[in-house]
């Protein structure tokens, strides 16, 4: 009997059948009713550039990442190639997708629909995990019973072993929200700021206006200048040039680009997407406060604050479901952030040459961090002639001679 049969057959002899869990957020109001102004939703979030862009940074960061399986033996932590999921993880989790691509789109759903769900497909016989199969975000509901999650998909029942959910900002710990459900009004400010630029462009910063005369006008001949005039302006062709009488004027009431400081509205707009995806300004080619000397420690704020809480989030959920009990007592999935802080040829070089002077690294696992093949002989610790531990120090004095008190 399949899952989903065994899971219909519980239910049908009890009153209470599985709850189906929505965030209770989405019904909810964040505007005090109707709002005057233009709110934002997937698409149109996505025509603002620092949105784009900044989901972008998101998404590819994370996707980047090298990913492997770790074993934990003693206090060595070496990776675990031959487990059939680090080849899913690292290379090809399916056969639709590369790593990249399945890592990235689950990162850009889980920003703009607040979760994320990826089937862990298994051997029927062998429960060994084959496949990690992404899944389109519309198909999946989210059903609680007894305190256990199911996942219905397209009428299929899933237990919770095996579905990858990630889910962003969640008010339960179960179903995350959407930054466009908080940021909708904000970015909505972006959006009615750019469809004023652009018309202000396409009538090339004519608007509205009045038309001034030093002489009494009839009312029926004002209506006719006015109808005239306008029809003249709205018109098509290129060229738009209007013949007023003698004596009268066009005076613009319209508001300028410079009036309306879309600079300003734009960098503001551009603050606001940094808060909302919580990224540095610099990440989306905002400089204005960057320079040579802080960006590097500015691209170590970026993974220590907007990174890192992807990746455990991400890290713990697959080490949950893809392990077995007794694999989880020495096997974890590790996303490497220390590729991203390699920084420049010369920082790279003094970390490395303080590691190992310092004992900590061997001169091939500098190599390997550089992607470079291990020479051998290299992959002893270096221990400086000036420096050494006590004991050691202690000892030497004792077997020379020179240990005897009084001398």
């Amino acid at each position: 009997m399949s899952l989903d049969q065994a899971f219909n057959a519980m239910f049908a002899t009890r009153a209470a059948g599985p709850q189906q869990i929505t965030n209770s957020f989405l019904g909810m109001s964040l505007f005090g009713g109707a709002s005057k102004g233009t709110l934002a939703n997937v698409k149109s979030a996505f025509t603002i550039s620092a949105f784009y862009n900044g989901v972008e940074q998101l998404s590819n960061d994370i996707a980047k990442l090298p990913k492997s399986i770790k074993q934990k033996i003693g206090t060595d932590r070496v990776d675990f190639i031959d487990h059939p999921v680090n080849y899913l993880i690292a290379s090809q989790p399916n056969d639709m997708m590369t790593a990249f691509d399945f890592w990235k789109v689950n990162v850009v759903t889980v920003i703009i629909k607040g979760n994320s769900f990826s089937r862990i497909m298994r051997n029927a016989d062998t429960g060994e995990v084959k496949a990690l199969l992404y899944l389109n975000y519309e198909d999946v509901q989210v059903l609680k019973y007894q305190n256990k999650l199911y996942y219905k998909y397209k009428g299929e029942t899933i237990d919770s072993a095996d579905m990858l959910h990630f889910k962003h900002f969640s008010f339960d710990g179960i179903i995350g929200v959407s930054v466009i459900a908080f940021a909708a009004k904000q970015l909505g400010v972006t959006i009615d700021a750019q469809s004023y630029q652009q018309e202000v462009y396409k009538d090339r910063g004519l608007g509205y206006g009045v038309i001034e005369s030093d002489l009494a006008v009839k009312k029926e001949t004002k209506i006719m200048i006015e109808d005239g005039f306008s029809a003249k302006m709205a018109s098509s062709s290129k060229f738009k040039v209007p013949m007023l009488d003698e004596g009268m004027k066009y005076k613009s009431i319209s508001i300028s680009p410079a009036e309306a400081q879309f600079l300003e509205t734009n960098k503001a707009g551009v603050i606001e997407v940094c808060r909302w995806l919580n990224i540095a300004p610099h990440k989306l080619k905002d400089l204005n406060n960057a320079n040579y000397s802080n960006i590097q420690q500015q691209s170590i704020e970026h993974v220590q604050d907007s990174l890192l809480p992807w990746i455990v989030r991400m890290e713990q959920e697959i080490s949950n479901k893809i392990f077995t009990t007794k694999e989880k007592a020495s096997l974890y999935v590790k996303f490497n952030e220390k590729s991203l802080l390699r920084g420049d040829l010369e920082a790279r070089k003094n970390y490395y040459t303080a590691m190992v002077y310092a004992g900590i690294m061997t001169r091939n696992e500098a190599r390997a961090l550089e992607d470079m093949n291990g020479i051998d002989g290299l992959d002893e610790i270096l221990q400086p002639v000036n420096m050494q531990a006590l004991s050691i120090a202690n000892e030497l004095i004792k077997n020379t001679g020179n240990g005897t008190s009084g001398k």
